[in-house]
């Protein structure tokens, strides 16, 4: 039988905490060549698109993917989790929650390895949903002393900041100014920008940032400038980096970045992607890969199983 799991349900069984696990997990897997997966195929219609993001995680016995559809600017959800033992069809799950948690996850993770360890100060650039996950991650892993908050309409900072503030330690202000996040020792981009909001000249030294808002090739949140001042740069996938990423394509269009010169998300679990001193600004660019869904949704099933929760589908 197959488990259908509600977006009530995924919110119930798990949190920023399992997120996380499940994030690093896929980083190991990855790291040790017992994930693989394909980046992010779009079919484009008339009046809007279907993304399909497949993965398998071996050493985990499970596979699947992540299929969503944006029309008229509505995106709807959905993780397809197999059995690798049998190819049987485990579960379908609602994913919008999911997805949430997995990108403020992976940056939680960036944060973890890349983040100096004695930062302070955690900037956020954009207020909207994908800001939430970025805020209880980064707070999970680095206990800052205060959070900027940035957005275009302060109202809307404020309000984030009322609704975000309760179970936070640090204190978040909401900051009329983008410098005053960008000025951080962590900087997260969390927008739907098509041309930069981050600045290189508005950097600190030593700062850690992770740019999540853009993985189309219309979309752009960075300037070149924050690029080339970066000494360690790290994104989620070259592969799928080539086909979409707005951030960096223009500058290696220009030959001012190579794509060698790029550690992938895998290089931070086996050693090969670390900072060098606590002056160096690094850099995760993160687009959504589909080892983080099928990581997350795993523990999702397992749990549903456990607690006995979803409606079973004869299929």
């Amino acid at each position: 039988m197959t488990l259908y799991i509600t977006e009530e349900q995924v919110s119930e069984l798990v949190g920023m905490t399992e997120a996380l696990a499940a994030v690093e997990n896929a980083g190991n897997l990855l790291a040790e060549g017992e994930a693989t997966f394909i980046p992010r195929a779009r079919l484009r219609m008339q009046n809007g698109f279907l993304h399909l993001m497949p993965a398998a995680l071996e050493k985990d016995g499970c596979f699947g993917y992540k299929a969503y559809t944006s029309f008229k600017g509505v995106a709807r959800f959905l993780v397809f989790l197999f059995d690798n033992r049998n190819g049987e069809l485990r579960a379908i799950i609602e994913a919008d929650r999911l997805g949430q948690l997995r990108t403020g996850a992976a940056s939680g993770a960036a944060t973890k390895i890349l983040a100096r360890k004695n930062v302070e100060t955690l900037g956020i650039i954009g207020s909207g949903y994908q800001a939430e996950t970025q805020l209880t991650a980064a707070a999970t892993v680095r206990k800052f002393k205060s959070v900027r908050i940035f957005s275009r309409n302060f109202e809307h900072a404020e309000k984030f900041c009322e609704r975000m503030q309760t179970g936070l330690q640090p204190k978040l202000e909401p900051v009329r100014k983008v410098e005053d996040a960008a000025s951080s020792d962590v900087v997260i981009t969390a927008t739907s920008a098509v041309s930069p909001v981050l600045f290189g000249d508005m950097l600190k030294s030593g700062c850690h940032i992770n740019a999540v808002g853009g993985n189309m090739l219309v979309k752009r949140e960075l300037d070149e400038r924050v690029v080339e001042r970066s000494g360690l740069i790290v994104i989620d996938s070259r592969e799928q980096g080539q086909i979409e990423c707005g951030d960096f394509l223009p500058l290696v269009d220009k030959g001012k970045l190579h794509w060698s010169e790029i550690s992938e998300f895998a290089d931070m679990f086996n050693g090969h992607a670390a900072r060098k001193n606590d002056d160096e600004i690094t850099l995760f660019k993160s687009q959504g890969i589909a080892p983080w869904d099928v990581a997350i949704a795993d523990i999702v099933y397992k749990r549903a199983v456990e607690r006995k929760v979803g409606t079973q589908l004869p299929l």
